[in-house]
């Protein structure tokens, strides 16, 4: 927990920075900034706000058809619950994968097993890569002019990002397909813990091992048989990140920008695949840095800074507020039930 808390202000402090960082070399003051953003257009700000509730939504609705067909049906606030502490916990680690500890949390809290916890968090994960493949080819279909653009730093970072979730993809797969692999190398690591004399009775933990892996196994033939399930959750997962790069159109479109719909979401598509796989809490920084030199391609230069801090603000910031809070009151209302 102490240690989370050092991530959150790490990430509180990183943000700060970010954003002073942008406005600074912007060259527009805060007061600027505020005047434009009370001129925008209510009702795109209002759809961008939609966009990113969709983000944890999504998510949340793929978890939700994974675990129903291992006989676990959950409510759809439980679903928001699980994606939502996977957002905010993903905001202030520096792993991209950081959230899962959280989904897993809540998802054994309310009594799905450890086996059915660890297929749901892989299919997902299978999903969400899929989901930013998708995009990221999209955007090198509507953005390549901005791709072609981008200096030497952007072009690296998008297609390092490529690379990591096509490898990532294939190294979720082989989790589901070579269970047996990842067995034995558990058992082996194990066992070269007790030799070294860092780990006591291991057999003990070879056998709680043997039995999750039997569960798990039985688990991954279930969902294996339901291709529908598969198609689902990764449809969720693109709609979800879908509704994540909505929001630079609708941000755009709010502050009076007109034009350019698909070349700016197919840049944004590029933006996101390039900063997802930065180790850095939500990708602070290296995010802000491929936007703007997108963004400023198709339209004027102050311009497309606040764009960029409006979209920001909706699809980062503001998501992680909105998750942050739906966690504490899911972290109350459990200390609660426990009690009674």
């Amino acid at each position: 927990m102490k240690k989370k808390g050092l991530w959150a202000l790490v990430s509180l402090l990183l943000a700060v920075f970010t954003v002073w960082f942008v406005i600074k070399r912007s060259g527009m003051s805060f007061t600027d900034f505020a005047a434009s953003l009370s001129a925008a257009n209510p009702l795109w700000i209002v759809m961008g706000l939609i966009a990113m509730l969709g983000f944890i939504f999504f998510e949340g609705a793929s978890l939700l058809q994974i675990v129903r067909v291992c006989g676990y049906p959950q409510k759809i606030r439980r679903g928001f619950l699980y994606s939502a502490s996977d957002t905010y916990l993903s905001a202030i680690t520096p792993s991209g994968s950081g959230g899962q500890p959280g989904i897993a949390f809540f998802m054994m809290k309310d009594g799905i097993p450890a086996a059915v916890v660890t297929t749901a968090l892989i299919v997902n994960l299978i999903g969400f890569n899929v989901g930013l493949l998708f995009h990221g080819v999209l955007g090198m279909i509507l953005g390549h002019e901005a791709f072609l653009n981008y200096n030497t730093l952007g072009k690296v970072l998008i297609i390092l990002g490529f690379v990591v979730f096509i490898g990532l993809t294939v190294v979720a797969a082989l989790m589901l397909h070579h269970r047996e692999f990842i067995f034995r190398t558990a058992i082996r690591f194990t066992s070269f813990l007790h030799r070294i004399h860092l780990m006591k009775n291991p057999e003990k933990l070879h056998r709680k091992l043997e039995r999750i892996m039997e569960e798990y196994k039985t688990c991954v033939d279930v969902v294996s048989k339901h291709k529908g399930m598969w198609f689902r959750a990764c449809l969720m997962n693109v709609l979800q990140r879908f509704s994540q790069i909505a929001v630079t159109v609708f941000a755009y479109r709010a502050l009076g920008g007109k034009g350019h719909t698909f070349s700016l979401f197919g840049t944004q598509c590029l933006a996101t695949i390039g900063s997802t796989c930065v180790p850095v809490p939500g990708a602070m920084g290296v995010s802000d840095y491929l936007m703007i030199e997108g963004y400023q391609q198709l339209m004027p230069r102050d311009f497309s800074f606040e764009v960029q801090m409006l979209s920001r603000g909706i699809s980062f910031y503001s998501c992680v507020i909105v998750s942050g809070i739906t966690m504490v009151i899911g972290l109350l209302l459990l200390g609660r039930k426990n009690k009674k």
